[in-house]
């Protein structure tokens, strides 16, 4: 198998889990790819948090989460109380309204997730799971590089350089 299968296969699967939720998240009102969903699953799971805690939860920039946090804050998701001792700083909370949505986005999620495993054994998800893990590793903090005369070892010997 090539290398390049793995990108194509991660790619393909992407593409479908979005595919899916896409529809029954538009019923709910929420738009898949600005991150709204993720945020209230996380929430979901812990609510008063910080913005950083929750940016970090999420895999998301400070300057994207902020502008999703304030869509859902105008939608009646949540709310953002100031915290204790700090004029800087707020919790990030779920409104009823909000718990509602997140619980509504966990049932969409809950099903794709299924959907994703099914057919898979037990010992066969935890292997992909760990080796999904090394892979995320292994391009977590990676740069490439910006000149082809210095790629690292292993790159660029199946693909022309980077221009």
């Amino acid at each position: 198998m090539e290398k390049q299968t793995v990108r194509k296969l991660m790619v393909r699967a992407e593409r479908a889990r979005k595919a899916l939720l896409r529809p029954y998240f538009a019923s709910l009102g929420i738009t898949l790819g600005q991150g709204h969903a993720k945020i209230l699953d996380n929430l979901l799971d812990r609510d008063h948090v910080t913005q950083r805690e929750l940016a970090d939860r999420c895999h998301m920039d400070a300057t994207t989460i902020s502008r999703s946090l304030d869509k859902l804050e105008e939608a009646g998701y949540l709310v953002r109380e100031r915290e204790p001792g700090c004029r800087r700083s707020f919790f990030i909370c779920l409104t009823e309204k909000g718990l509602s949505q997140a619980k509504k986005v966990r049932l969409g999620f809950d099903f794709v997730d299924a959907q994703l495993t099914a057919g898979l054994s037990p010992q066969a998800l935890e292997a992909f799971c760990q080796n999904l893990e090394q892979m995320c590793r292994n391009l977590e903090g990676c740069e490439i590089p910006q000149t082809p005369e210095s790629p690292p070892s292993g790159f660029g010997h199946t693909h022309t350089p980077l221009p």
